[in-house]
């Protein structure tokens, strides 16, 4: 009794051993086969979408130019006038800051001229040369470390109050 149910047994686990091998088989060929189509369907697709491509671009490029002529056509006044609008403004502005630009030009001169007098007056008693305060020879620039004072006088005068060459620079009434 124990060998008809094993030989049952051994059987079915052989039927079913060999249905599944058929079935591995035939589902690898049927896969290797839609793999295939898939390929031949693909490279299909690609020459036609490229074929398509082509021909849209065929068909829109004319119409592409003409829609790019309209425009320019069209704007082509336009492109005028804002030039000439662009042109008119800038003349406009031109006649505007013109004088404004050349009276600040001469700010900074004039404004050395005003400030000249305070700067003599005011850099020699901070830099210790009390003598030079409102002379028109005060430099007081540093050159390699060294304050050059004045031409006559390149470290300061002698006399810590008094100096021979000092000469205001405020306006005299003679000098006017």
């Amino acid at each position: 009794m124990d060998d008809w149910s094993k030989q049952l047994f051994d059987a079915v686990g052989s039927a079913v051993q060999d249905f599944t091998q058929q079935l591995s088989a035939d589902t690898e060929r049927w896969l290797d086969s839609l793999a295939e189509q898939l390929a031949i369907a693909s490279d299909g697709l690609v020459q036609t979408t490229d074929q398509w491509a082509e021909q849209v671009q065929e068909a829109i490029d004319p119409e592409i130019d003409r829609i790019v002529d309209e425009i320019s056509h069209v704007v082509g006044p336009f492109r005028v006038t804002i030039n000439a609008e662009i042109n008119y403004v800038a003349d406009e502005l031109n006649d505007i800051l013109g004088p404004l630009v050349t009276g600040l030009s001469g700010v900074d001169q004039w404004f050395e001229e005003v400030s000249g007098p305070f700067n003599s007056t005011v850099e020699p008693l901070l830099q210790n040369y009390p003598a030079c305060v409102g002379c028109r020879n005060f430099c007081g620039q540093s050159y390699g470390g060294n304050t050059l004072v004045c031409a006559m006088h390149p470290f300061g005068p002698e006399e810590e109050r008094q100096c021979p060459d000092w000469e205001s620079v405020w306006p005299q009434p003679t000098d006017q």
